[in-house]
């Protein structure tokens, strides 16, 4: 289960963090990364680490927040044919390294963790002044639980996004990606554009109202009138 990965596969960054053996061990880390300058903390001061590591099963699955090592060598081991140099692409040293420096520094980087091992990750970062873009979504094949999806994304995602009045979520994925396709309609995404690009291919684009009053506006507008509101 993966959205687009754009850009997660690259040479690791140092890694400045330093965690206790525990930490390391359990894949758990029980204090919070030093602030980052994330695009989301200076736009809108939102710090989605607030609350990590926060348990989303009684199994012991964790969201904690990440480095941009353990994002990497997750896409590495398990998604690296999602990559853009995955699919054939290959950006010069100047987009390399300001790639690297755009995902370490300024994109949120989230990971599920399980007994050490980290089975999932989120990438993302503001689109624009009212927008919140979901890079990167992916999970492990042994990990891919709809009741796990749905509690990271509205308790971890959409629930902070929407205190701090960002008023939509958006990803892209390939319109043969059945699995995000469901996901993306059970949580209540809307097929909002499409496109055909130069490095990922077809995309379809999909938002995700957290504001109602964007929602109904988006319905009168192309939609020929707000439809009835039906609980999941």
């Amino acid at each position: 289960m993966s959205a687009n990965m754009k850009g997660a596969q690259d040479a690791p960054l140092t890694d400045s963090h330093n965690f206790s053996p525990t930490e390391e061990a359990s894949g758990i880390i029980t204090r919070n990364l030093p602030a980052r300058a994330t695009q989301s903390a200076h736009l809108w001061g939102l710090h989605l680490y607030e609350g990590l590591p926060k348990q989303l099963t009684t199994d012991g699955i964790f969201a904690v927040a990440a480095s941009y090592e353990r994002v990497h060598a997750f896409v590495a081991e398990q998604y690296e044919m999602f990559t853009e140099e995955g699919l054939g692409c290959s950006p010069n040293t100047f987009a390399q390294k300001s790639k690297q420096a755009y995902l370490s520094t300024g994109c949120d980087l989230i990971a599920l963790t399980h007994a050490g091992r980290t089975v999932g990750i989120m990438v993302g970062a503001p689109e624009d002044w009212s927008s919140y873009y979901v890079r990167v979504f992916a999970l492990a094949p042994d990990y891919q639980r709809p009741s796990l999806t749905r509690r990271f994304v509205r308790e971890c995602l959409f629930e902070p996004l929407a205190r701090h009045g960002v008023e939509r979520v958006v990803a892209d994925t390939n319109p043969a990606n059945l699995a995000m396709t469901r996901l993306f309609g059970e949580l209540g995404f809307f097929v909002t554009g499409n496109q055909l690009t130069d490095r990922w291919g077809a995309l379809i684009r999909y938002t995700k109202f957290l504001d109602p009053a964007c929602e109904q506006q988006f319905h009168r507008r192309f939609g020929g009138g707000a439809p009835r509101r039906k609980q999941r």
